[in-house]
């Protein structure tokens, strides 16, 4: 059978995506086949593609920790497929696999070593993927919205695990209006915490919509930041990266105490908590889903595209110009 697929051959921006037909790959032991119908992109997706030194950086230290990939050939990096999280129906069971039927709707993100660490992709008709990597879907929640959740549920379910977020935390997001930040916000709402969002002047009224507490970064953040806080600041997620982990150092908090999703040498030499699915459970891909069936953390779709090149490619570039409201996704399957 023919799958279509976007993949790439060399890094760069999103021209250097392309739109190709290839054969079905073999199920492996413990896994199975899923007819995708929507993808939900991440800003991860373009990092990679685009080849980020943070993500050289990350392989270049996996490299340390396995001498056996220092032998591998740079060609042997691509072709390369693109996006991570998705959402569709199980067409094929391989061996080994217990928890899954054929005709289950499942979603689920493809996981792997931080940095280059997969060839994968989620944009494609078809993809093989491991039964770790899914979970049911439920019946209210409809393929569009359960493609947004799959690195989201991992991230934040992660982070939070690492920080040891709990309802007595007053807790300062940065991208809080992202992708993963919005979420996040939401999240921490419904676990009882207080919530400080990091976004723009414009989107104040979206976060305090999710439950947060506004502070825009037009401003002195680290003093508006103090004057909004009704007590002291104990926790910070950095969902965006830059000078975020500086600013929560200079709020007085502990490495400990502070989770990024964006890796740097300076991260690691100070001692805060690079973290998102990387300390992830299974019962993450649940505990997302639950929340969002119960209505406590609600799912913004930012623009839906179609399966095409050109509709792709503009996705990812718009994706990268920033102030996205929630998620983007292609629907690959109508």
């Amino acid at each position: 059978m023919v799958v279509q697929v976007i993949q790439y051959s060399r890094f760069g921006d999103e021209e250097v995506l392309d739109l190709v037909n290839i054969k079905s790959d073999v199920l492996e032991v413990n896994q199975v086949r899923v007819e995708v119908h929507a993808v939900g992109l991440n800003p991860i997706d373009y990092k990679t593609f685009e080849g980020a030194k943070p993500l050289r950086f990350l392989s270049f230290m996996t490299k340390l920790r396995h001498p056996s990939r220092w032998f591998e050939s740079k060609s042997s990096l691509f072709p390369r497929g693109v996006g991570r999280d998705f959402a569709g129906v199980i067409t094929e069971i391989g061996e080994g696999v217990r928890r899954f039927s054929v005709g289950d709707k499942v979603f689920g993100t493809m996981i792997s070593d931080p940095g280059l660490g997969t060839k994968r992709g989620a944009l494609a008709t078809e993809i093989c993927v491991n039964e770790s990597e899914i979970v049911l879907k439920p019946d209210m929640i409809d393929m569009s919205h359960a493609a947004t959740m799959g690195v989201a549920s991992l991230t934040v379910g992660g982070a939070f695990r690492k920080i040891e977020l709990s309802s007595k935390d007053v807790i300062v997001i940065s991208a809080a209006t992202g992708g993963i930040g919005s979420i996040a916000v939401q999240y921490a709402v419904a676990k009882g915490a207080t919530v400080i969002g990091i976004a723009s002047k414009k989107n104040s009224e979206y976060l305090k919509s999710l439950g947060a507490i506004p502070v825009a970064y037009e401003e002195n953040i680290q003093n508006a930041l103090l004057s909004a806080s009704p007590r002291p600041i104990t926790k910070f997620l950095d969902c965006y990266g830059s000078d975020y982990v500086k600013l929560a150092f200079s709020l007085g908090l502990k490495g400990t105490a502070i989770g990024t999703l964006v890796p740097s040498p300076y991260v690691m030499i100070k001692g805060a908590q690079f973290t998102g699915p990387r300390h992830s459970t299974y019962d993450d891909f649940k505990v997302l889903a639950e929340m969002v069936s119960e209505g406590k953390v609600r799912l913004n779709i930012d623009q839906v595209y179609d399966f095409s090149l050109k509709s792709v490619r503009e996705s990812y570039r718009s994706l990268k110009s920033g102030h996205t409201r929630g998620k983007k996704v292609v629907k690959v399957k109508e």
